[in-house]
């Protein structure tokens, strides 16, 4: 009867019993001993992570030194003052600025390339990277990143502001971005530009003085949110990039709004296009784009609103298209597409169509509901906001200047409205005309509101024939 007592007290000293620490455990015992969240190569909680200052009384006097001495997960502050010479960031680490930091590139390379993953730079003025477009520096480069954030810096006197290269889910939010204006446009860089990238969020961004404001280039699953971009050649250089979401952009007096090209199934909506009217200046320009949808945006104030060409399966809605020198301008190779819903009112000519087969397969309609024209000839006797006949949209003069580009100084005269009044009282030309089989009475609440930016429709003095982007 003593056996069994004896028997237990063996085996207790040689099993652990339930909750025993990993101290307790026999010397070389296997990993699957161990208790859960203890490492087979120590059981030590790990390190936290420390903050390393720069500048002032901190210990380092570089931002480059502070990162050479940081270990993944720390924080690298840096005071007021500035900072000359680039350099890699090649540590998951955040980078904080205090209020007067300012990181100098001293003109040459990039100012700050991050190399890791999940790299957060933050608050940093940073300005003078090199300028070579061979070598595409810039003030920020991320280069086959993952997860990095770029934060509320402003970025001046650069090549490219903020580049993307190869690299996927980043941040870039609340930026300014100014290039150098000592530059000729050409030779300056972009303001956020992305190549082979994808899956990001550029978000709150003010761009300036650049060459375009931002550049997609194989760049896919983005979405793109309240930038404001202002006085850049294209706001939007896009170029073999799909599925991307641009809503409540600013794009706003540049060279062209968006120039859309070699891409598909892109969503556009409440962004604002407005006040382009140089030589090419489009709010929108489709070339070679497919499945895009455009909805409630305001394209207003420029040469020309929409242009497309070689562009079909795409769908326009609830967009105000006002104040426009041409609303919308197609050529023949634009079809299939549609165009519903929309406010396009007080255009100096509301659409201009060529001659073709393709353009006779866009639609005007869509279950029932056309698009409003801001034309007092469409009557609604029975009241159910829906014109009593269909409208014929467009003017023939336009429509032959489009033919002879000569023509177009005469655009808005007197002779030219009295040639297309008559042309529509007796048809003499058979012009090609847009016809709306159901059009609206009154704008779809959902259309945004005309401003008073503009005094009107703006006046179309420089050709815009097909030709004109190539």
């Amino acid at each position: 009867m003593l056996l069994a007592p004896l028997f237990a007290l063996a085996l207790a000293l040689v099993v652990p019993q339930p909750g025993t620490p990993p101290s307790m455990l026999q010397p070389g015992a296997p990993p699957s001993m161990l208790q859960p969240g203890a490492s087979s190569s120590t059981v030590q909680p790990g390190a936290s992570s420390s903050t390393l200052h720069v500048g002032g009384r901190g210990a380092y006097a570089t931002p480059a030194a502070a990162v050479a001495a940081a270990r993944a997960g720390d924080t690298v502050r840096v005071a007021p003052g500035v900072y000359r010479g680039s350099f890699v960031v090649d540590r998951r680490v955040v980078l904080v600025a205090e209020r007067g930091a300012v990181l100098d590139g001293g003109g040459a390379g990039s100012v700050v390339t991050l190399a890791a993953d999940s790299i957060e730079v933050t608050g940093f003025e940073i300005r003078n990277s090199g300028r070579s477009l061979d070598r595409d520096e810039a003030a920020v480069k991320v280069e086959r990143c993952t997860g990095c954030r770029v934060i509320g810096n402003r970025i001046s006197d650069s090549l490219h502001g903020i580049y993307l290269l190869e690299s996927h889910g980043i941040a870039v939010l609340g930026n300014t971005i100014h290039g150098d204006t000592r530059l000729p446009e050409a030779r300056r860089g972009n303001g956020i530009h992305l190549f082979h990238s994808t899956g990001s969020r550029l978000e709150n961004n003010t761009i300036r003085a650049t060459r375009d404001g931002m550049y997609f280039s194989f760049a896919s699953g983005h979405v793109v949110s309240d930038n404001d971009i202002h006085g850049v050649r294209y706001g939007l250089h896009y170029m073999y990039s799909d599925d991307n979401r641009f809503q409540r952009n600013r794009f706003e007096q540049n060279a062209a709004g968006a120039a859309i090209m070699f891409s598909r199934r892109i969503v556009f909506q409440e962004n604002t296009f407005a006040r382009h009217v140089g030589y090419r200046a489009y709010g929108i320009l489709l070339q070679t784009a497919y499945d895009i949808v455009a909805e409630r945006n305001r394209i207003e104030g420029n040469l020309v609103g929409i242009f497309l060409d070689m562009s079909s399966g795409n769908t326009f809605r609830e967009n105000l298209i006002a104040g426009n020198g041409i609303g919308i301008d197609m050529i023949a190779s634009a079809e299939d597409n549609t165009f519903v819903r929309n406010a396009i009112s007080g255009n100096r000519t509301a659409v201009r169509k060529p001659n073709g087969d393709g353009v006779n397969t866009n639609r005007w309609a869509e279950a029932g509901q056309g698009n409003y024209w801001g034309d007092r000839s469409v009557f609604d006797l029975d009241g159910d906001g829906i014109g009593d006949r269909p409208y014929r949209a467009g003017d023939s003069f336009a429509t032959m200047a489009a033919l002879r580009p000569v023509l177009e100084i005469f655009v808005g005269t007197l002779a030219a409205r009295a040639l297309s009044w008559a042309e529509e009282a007796f048809p003499v030309f058979n012009l090609p005309r847009v016809v709306d089989p159901t059009p609206l009475v009154r704008p779809p609440a959902e259309v945004p509101a005309i401003t008073e930016r503009h005094p009107g429709p703006v006046k179309v003095h420089l050709p815009l024939n097909g030709n004109s982007m190539r």
